[in-house]
């Protein structure tokens, strides 16, 4: 096997790992609200704040990673996120519980703009393509992520799920040391974050980024207790079905990093928009059938998953190379930063008035990101 396919795999399980983190919550959202004795409202507030945190994290983590290198700024992340998980085995309470989720995505935070600054630097031509193995390696692994986190939680106890993924994540980060990468000449450039937004058209690829991370951390939340609280599923058949998301997800990664290469980004990033809306779309009007849970997992996990190589293949397009590690930090903050705030709003429409009124939200934004996707193709269109 060649050395850049097993770097790409490698680099995969440290993806799969960094997301498996924050896999745990959902299929055992229930069980952790019963036991802190506390509310969707604030397990939701809790999540927002969490992955505002990872996501302002990679501001600091790509720059970083332009001055200290790429590769030493990933294994910190990695192996720092997966010791902070030990601290849930003292999470009596809700406060406690809210310091180690805050702990573990603010180490986490640094993975995914270094990741993909190195990747695109080390991947000029068909960097699509890397982008979507690198990711679809990342999905393989979370695909049973929800299954296995759910099972241990109930058969042992939810701190045990957080713990298991924690050690392998640092077990990760360890052979992470034997990737060989040459970064070249270290960036020493002072720059403003600002620099981007003078990119033409950048600002519409920061909105459809803000509405695929409201999006998807809503989902990504929620879905399981969707189909346990308000579609009385069981609780293994929900998280079987969120894994099924990530699983057609990583056809997604494939689809979106290979057609973004032959098609153009942009015309990709319409393809999953419309993928988003059907699944969203099947998953309200047949609520009860499992042939349309089924349905929605294939269309949304392929659509969602879809469109990140593509937008972050397009992102290596538009920005000056010596400030890669910058220019994902800020696509990263606004998916996981700004787009966290979903998991606050969509807890509330949840208490206050269903689920399942949350998701239809979700299928309104998911119409809102078709429109800008389409801007951008007009804007973008010449981009390969």
């Amino acid at each position: 096997m060649k050395r850049d396919t097993v770097d790409l795999l490698l680099l995969g399980a440290a993806h799969s790992l960094n997301h498996s983190l924050f896999l745990v919550l959902p299929p055992l959202l229930d069980n952790i609200a019963n036991d802190l004795n506390t509310s969707f409202s604030t397990i939701g507030f809790i999540a927002t704040v969490t992955f505002l945190i990872f996501g302002t994290g990679a501001l600091v983590g790509g720059p970083l990673s332009d001055r200290l290198g790429s590769l030493k700024v990933a294994r910190i992340s990695i192996g720092l996120g997966g010791v902070m998980t030990l601290l849930f085995m003292v999470a009596s309470n809700v406060y406690i519980f809210s310091a180690a989720m805050f702990l573990m995505a603010l180490w986490a935070s640094f993975y995914h703009p270094t990741a993909n600054g190195l990747i695109a630097k080390a991947f000029t031509e068909n960097t699509g393509n890397a982008m979507g193995v690198h990711n679809a390696a990342g999905n393989l692994g979370q695909v049973l992520t929800p299954t296995v986190a759910f099972f241990l939680g109930v058969t042992f106890n939810w701190r045990i799920s957080f713990v298991f993924f924690g050690a392998l994540s640092v077990v990760t980060a360890y052979l992470l040391n034997r990737i060989q990468v040459d970064e070249g000449e270290i960036e020493t450039v002072q720059a403003s974050y600002f620099d981007f937004f003078r990119v033409p058209g950048f600002w519409m690829i920061l909105l459809y980024n803000v509405l695929a991370g409201f999006l998807f951390r809503s989902v990504d939340l929620f879905f399981p207790s969707l189909l346990s609280v308000d579609r009385n599923f069981t609780g293994g058949i929900a998280a079987l079905a969120n894994s099924l998301i990530i699983l057609f997800g990583t056809l997604g990664q494939l689809i979106g990093g290979k057609g973004s290469d032959r098609y153009g980004a942009s015309k990709l990033l319409i393809g999953s928009s419309l993928g988003m809306i059907s699944g969203l779309v099947v998953l309200l009007v047949f609520p009860g059938s499992v042939y349309g849970v089924i349905l929605f997992a294939v269309m949304y996990g392929i659509g969602m998953y879809s469109h990140q190589p593509a937008i972050t293949n397009l992102v290596s397009k538009v920005s000056p190379r010596n400030l890669m590690g910058l220019a994902y930090g800020i696509m990263f903050f606004s998916a996981f930063g700004v787009g966290s705030f979903s998991t606050t709003i969509s807890g509330y429409i949840a208490d206050n008035y269903s689920l399942t009124m949350a998701f239809w939200v979700n299928a309104l934004i998911a119409g809102v990101s078709l429109v800008v996707a389409f801007l951008m193709q007009l804007k973008f269109s010449d981009v390969r």
